[in-house]
């Protein structure tokens, strides 16, 4: 990933309490035109005026209320099944990588260094985030709350300074890999994604994640490429008629 494709930087280190504000108003909002004020008025008990106005609203309304166009009906699948997610930090960090790649970039090198070393180093990831992504403050900061917010979702642990330890691990349901592979596939901006890879995705470090199928996820489907089954995004009933009638 390059610094001209990070998209929209995640600058607030997000609360389990206040990504379930989020879920909750997009679950009873749905698809309303007022759902980011209802955001509004429910965050205001929660944070500050103007951070319920401003950049913590903006943050949580990308994940849940209003995500990005690549990640919408993914994220409204996961609203309409919740439930199978007894861990809300499984469900929260899959909607985060997959409406914040940045956030995704930034996981990733976190989770190389926990295969390496065992550990995260906080410094060094706010580092190697620099040379990749641009070296600008605000890179630094970025994922600087990208860390906190694996710590506030109990996912990164530890109090030795800088350097982390992995946090409570949560295992990711069997019926929500499928999901969890489109998160994978959606936070690098790919068009597609090996089945047996994503058990091994340094996104995921900080996730229990079987190598399993994608358990009846719609929204995938899995096709031979080589000897290797990779995921892909299945095309919408209109669009695959349009494709059909071009051949």
């Amino acid at each position: 990933m390059t610094a001209g494709s990070i998209g929209m930087i995640l600058d607030r280190a997000l609360t389990p309490a206040l990504l379930d504000i989020a879920l909750r108003v997009a679950t009873e909002a749905g698809g309303r035109k007022d759902a980011r004020q209802l955001l509004t008025i429910a965050l205001r008990d929660h944070v500050s005026a103007q951070e319920a106005e401003g950049k913590t609203k903006k943050c949580l309304s990308h994940v849940w209320v209003h995500p990005p166009e690549p990640a919408r009906e993914m994220i409204h699948w996961a609203i309409k099944h919740q439930d199978i997610a007894p861990d809300r930090a499984v469900l929260h960090l899959g909607a985060i990588l997959a409406t914040f790649p940045f956030a995704g970039a930034v996981a990733a090198i976190a989770g190389r260094q926990l295969h390496l070393d065992g550990s995260v180093d906080s410094r060094l990831v706010r580092e190697e985030a620099r040379a990749v992504l641009g070296d600008r403050s605000t890179i630094d900061v970025g994922a600087r709350k990208v860390i906190t917010t694996l710590r506030n979702l109990g996912l990164l642990g530890g109090s030795n300074g800088h350097r982390l330890s992995l946090g409570s691990r949560p295992v990711v349901p069997r019926d929500l890999a499928g999901w969890m592979r489109h998160s994978v596939m959606l936070t690098r901006q790919a068009t597609a994604v090996g089945v047996e890879s994503t058990s091994r995705a340094l996104e995921l470090a900080t996730l229990t994640l079987e190598n399993v199928g994608s358990g009846g996820y719609a929204l995938l489907e899995i096709h031979a490429e080589g000897r290797r089954p990779v995921a892909v995004a299945r095309l919408s009933p209109d669009l695959g008629s349009v494709a059909r009638s071009q051949q």
